[in-house]
């Protein structure tokens, strides 16, 4: 006998597939999670691949020698010399256009590249207003360092390209988790509804509001 009435039975069993939210939305979450990762090491690959590539070593040049560069306004060229720099470099365009000599400017920061074992600094950047031809001849007192045409590093893209392989993924990583907790939170809430309705149909008894 039990004094209160007998013990309440097992929770009645709910299909999942009356749950909500749906559980297509932790496959959403997954996906947003994924893409942000992927969009991430995309970003990383591309930045590191664009920094090694920006020095061209094939047409390294000695102290006293030039290299002809094809410059136009909308090009960011750039000389890298060897490292260590053991002197004081200096460029100037000995040949182009007659009145369009580009300039000759030394960076506001420094950037640095390293291919294989060796590594680069940029020392100077030149810029035109006219697409031609340029002989550019670089040398040093001693007449010891070797230098390499190449591409303006651009320190803003480069940092923008850093940041987006950071934050991007973080804030996937963040968003899918969030979602996930979401949907999981109130399908939990929705299946004890669910529960209590069943329960108290079952029971003949008033439903809860």
């Amino acid at each position: 006998m039990y004094p209160y009435g007998p013990p309440p039975g097992p929770p009645p069993r709910i299909d999942s597939g009356q749950l909500r939210p749906r559980v297509w939305w932790f496959v959403v979450a997954g996906v947003i999670a994924a893409v942000c990762v992927g969009i991430g090491v995309a970003s990383f690959l591309l930045t590191l691949t664009s920094a090694v590539h920006s020095v061209d070593d094939s047409k390294a040049f000695t102290s006293g020698q030039s290299v002809t560069l094809r410059i136009g306004p909308d090009d960011d060229a750039a000389i890298y010399v060897r490292n260590p720099v053991v002197a004081r470099a200096h460029c100037e365009v000995v040949l182009g256009p007659y009145g369009a000599a580009p300039r000759v400017t030394t960076p506001d920061s420094s950037f640095s590249v390293t291919r294989g074992s060796v590594e680069w600094e940029r020392v100077f950047v030149l810029k035109t207003d006219t697409a031609a031809d340029y002989r550019v001849t670089c040398d040093d007192p001693r007449g010891v360092l070797t230098f390499a045409p190449g591409d303006d590093a651009d320190f803003a893209s480069f940092v923008g390209g850093i940041v987006v392989t950071v934050v991007v993924p973080l804030l996937g990583l963040l968003a899918g988790s969030g979602i996930a907790i979401i949907v999981g939170v109130r399908r939990g809430r929705h299946r004890r509804w669910l529960e209590a309705q069943a329960y108290y149909s079952a029971n003949a008894g008033p439903a809860p509001g």
